[in-house]
């Protein structure tokens, strides 16, 4: 799942914005918000895809934030056991 974060939003300019190391950058508000939205994006696919074709898709999933066009933030999200009903 991709989101983009522009330099407004982070209320950042790109010169400062390639000097902060990963972690600074992922703790910025903005960009926490898209990781955010990505992921629940993320379940609601993993959702009806394991619903349609059950679990022999094993996909992985990413969550994927730009930030202005100097920076990604990516991380690996963990899968999700889907419900089951007895």
């Amino acid at each position: 799942e991709f989101k983009f974060v522009s330099l407004q939003e982070a209320g950042l300019d790109g010169e400062t914005l390639k000097k902060m190391d990963h972690d600074a950058l992922q703790a910025l508000p903005a960009v926490r918000a898209k990781q955010q939205e990505a992921e629940a994006g993320l379940t609601r696919y993993q959702e009806k895809l394991n619903n349609k074709f059950g679990d022999v898709l094993r996909l992985h999933r990413f969550s994927v934030v730009a930030v202005g066009f100097e920076r990604l933030v990516y991380s690996q999200v963990e899968s999700f056991s889907p419900k089951t009903t007895p």
